[in-house]
C-alpha cells in the first residue's frame, strides 16, 4: 500500500455572510449567495481505501497493519512498530500544506500522562451524544482542569452553532492538513475531509506518491469564561499563547475515528502527527466562533459541528518508533 507522507499549513479561508438585523451576523444562506453555486472542484475526490484487520505480517492479499494513531504521545514513549517513514517536523505551511478541514473528538484520542489520561475528570453526566436511540459517542481521555465547585466550569455556554457540546469537557481538535488541497480557495475546506485531502489528486494517481498530508491535534477543555477567547481557531492549532503549540510530539500514523480500534486499523497511514502534549482551556465561545466560521465555508460542513468518538488508544505493536518532539523555539529533542 502507498504510504502517505504529511504536512499541513495555516491559511484561513474568508467567507461571505448574511447580515439579519443590527450587527448579527449569521451564515450565509445559500439560496441568496451566487457563491454557493459554483460546482465544488474537491467533491468525490476521496481515494476508497477501506479499513483491515490489524495485523503484524502480511497474509492473503493484505498487506499489513501500517503504524496507527492516536497514541501516546507522553515524552520518551516510542512506539514498539519499526517504520521507515520519518515525520514532517516543519511547521506544515512551510511545505506547502493547508488546513482542509477541522472536526473534534469527544474526550482524546491520544494520551499524555499527567495531561489527558485516565485519571481526567469532567461532568458527571450521561449527556454523551447519541447519533441514534442505540448509539452512544465513544468517550476518549480528559484532562485535569475541571473542578466542580468553580461556575465557570459548571455553567452552560449558551451555544448557538455548534451542537451538543459542554462547558466542562475535553476535546481533541483535529486539522487536517495535504499538499493537495484547494489552498487559498474557495473549496479549501471541506466535509468529509478526505474531499480536502486528495482535491487535486490526478486521476491516475499520478501524484499521490509526492503528497503531503499530516493532522495538527490539540487538546482543550472549555470553559465559560472570556478571558480564554481565541477568535481564529478554524485556522489550525494556536501556537505560543504562554505555553500553547510549544511542546509537540511528531510522528506517523493513521486517521483515526470508532471505526477502528485495535482489531480493525485504517490504511491510510504514513500520515504525519503534530499533536500538542498539553491540554489548555478555552472559552466555549471560541468554539462557537470556529463552528460560525464553519457554517461560512462553501461546502457543507454541518455534520462536524458535533464532537466525534474516540478511537480506543492504539497498542504499542500498532504504534510507530518515530516519535520526535519539538519544544520552544523549535528545539529538537
Amino acid at each position: 500500500m502507498l504510504k502517505l507522507q504529511v504536512v499541513a499549513a495555516a491559511m484561513l479561508l474568508f467567507c461571505t455572510v448574511k447580515v439579519e438585523g443590527m450587527g448579527n451576523l449569521l451564515p450565509g444562506d445559500p439560496d441568496d449567495s451566487h457563491f454557493y453555486e459554483a460546482s465544488n472542484q474537491c467533491e468525490g475526490k476521496k481515494v476508497e481505501l477501506a479499513n483491515i484487520d490489524c495485523m503484524l505480517q502480511p497474509e492473503d492479499f493484505a498487506l499489513g497493519t501500517k503504524e496507527q494513531s492516536g497514541v501516546n504521545i507522553t515524552p520518551g514513549y516510542q512506539g514498539d512498530l519499526e517504520v521507515s517513514s520519518v515525520p514532517i517536523t516543519d511547521p506544515y505551511y512551510m511545505v506547502g500544506m493547508c488546513p482542509v478541514n477541522v472536526h473534534w473528538h469527544l474526550g482524546t484520542e491520544h494520551y499524555s500522562e499527567g495531561e489527558f489520561d485516565e485519571t481526567g475528570t469532567g461532568p458527571d453526566s450521561d449527556y454523551r451524544r447519541r447519533l441514534a436511540e442505540s448509539e452512544i459517542i465513544r468517550m476518549g481521555y480528559r484532562c485535569h482542569f475541571y473542578d466542580e465547585s468553580d461556575y465557570h466550569f459548571t455553567t452552560e455556554y449558551d451555544w448557538k452553532y455548534c451542537v451538543d457540546m459542554h462547558v466542562g469537557e475535553t476535546y481533541e481538535v483535529h486539522w487536517p492538513h495535504s499538499s493537495l488541497g484547494d489552498c487559498g480557495g474557495v473549496d479549501q475546506y471541506q466535509a468529509p475531509f478526505y474531499d480536502g485531502v486528495f482535491c487535486n489528486i490526478a486521476d491516475d494517481l499520478s501524484n499521490l506518491g509526492d503528497a503531503k498530508i499530516g493532522v495538527q491535534g490539540q487538546i482543550f477543555t472549555i470553559i465559560n469564561d472570556e478571558s480564554y477567547y481565541y477568535p481564529n481557531l478554524i485556522s489550525g492549532m494556536i501556537v505560543d499563547q504562554g505555553d500553547m503549540g510549544t511542546d509537540v510530539a511528531k510522528y506517523t500514523g493513521s486517521t483515526t475515528g470508532t471505526s477502528r480500534d485495535n482489531t480493525m486499523c485504517s490504511q491510510y497511514t504514513g500520515i504525519t502527527w503534530q499533536v500538542d502534549r498539553h491540554c489548555h482551556l478555552i472559552s466555549a465561545s471560541s468554539f462557537d466562533k470556529m463552528c460560525y466560521d464553519m457554517l461560512n465555508m462553501k461546502d457543507d460542513m454541518s455534520g462536524d459541528l458535533h464532537a466525534h468518538g474516540s478511537r480506543e488508544l492504539v497498542d504499542d505493536a500498532f504504534a510507530a518508533n518515530n516519535q520526535q518532539r519539538r519544544l520552544r523555539h523549535f528545539e529538537r529533542v
